[in-house]
């Protein structure tokens, strides 16, 4: 054990003093990355797995009547604010039970790409987890995010409910997958003459609802629609 852990220390002189006499930072880079993109790359992952796994871990500690994303929004509309209250008050929630989370600190728009985005991230992670129950924000960003696949078809059994009440403020996207449907796909619901708009100053412009596609909890957020729109 301890001939291999000098040969080690022998190995990594050698590379550091290797890596020292190349002039230039880019072909210090050149270097290093050609040598070592495979450890580069098996750390990346490893970092990556971990904190995915850390944030599943805590995410899914919690049971929750509802978990809401506001998105796009910088008003006091999280756990704790003014609708976040009157909305438990109005459902009826027992808190010492299961929780109630409103997340207002998500920043992200599918028309204009997503690609590095954590919030983005973070949301794939509740929504595909099954934890996100419904999302809000504009109009045509709710469409372009219904193309992902993780917003649920209204036409749905689940959404019979509330098609009944609010099927004329649907709005549509492109399907996700063409084998599901060659038609436009209900993902939403139009919500710009709700209390988040007139009454908490939520949003300024058009905004819409959507529903997390793997969401069990479909009637809380039926609940959540009649609460903003009597």
């Amino acid at each position: 054990m301890g001939e291999l852990r000098e040969r080690h220390r022998q190995w990594a002189r050698t590379e550091k003093e290797k890596i020292g006499e190349i002039p230039t930072l880019k072909k210090k880079a050149e270097y290093i990355w050609e040598y070592y993109k495979l450890w580069i790359i098996g750390i990346i992952c490893a970092v990556w797995f971990f904190s995915f796994a850390i944030h599943q871990y805590t995410t899914t500690l919690h049971d929750y009547w509802c978990y809401m994303i506001f998105a796009n929004t910088y008003a006091d509309a999280g756990t704790g604010s003014e609708i976040w209250e009157d909305y438990v008050e109005y459902a009826g929630f027992d808190l010492d039970e299961k929780e109630v989370e409103f997340n207002a600190n998500s920043y992200f728009d599918y028309l204009k790409g997503v690609t590095g985005n954590t919030y983005f991230e973070a949301f794939v992670t509740y929504a595909d987890g099954g934890i996100l129950d419904g999302i809000v924000m504009g109009n045509g960003s709710l469409a372009a995010l219904g193309k992902s696949g993780r917003l649920m078809d209204l036409d749905s059994e689940e959404c019979a409910s509330i098609k009944a009440k609010y099927g004329d403020r649907f709005i549509y996207s492109e399907p996700f997958d063409e084998e599901y449907s060659k038609d436009l796909v209900p993902v939403g619901i139009d919500i710009s003459d709700s209390k988040l708009v007139t009454q908490y100053k939520a949003y300024p412009i058009d905004i819409a609802l959507g529903i997390g596609a793997k969401s069990e909890r479909v009637d809380a957020v039926e609940k959540f629609l009649d609460f903003i729109l009597e």
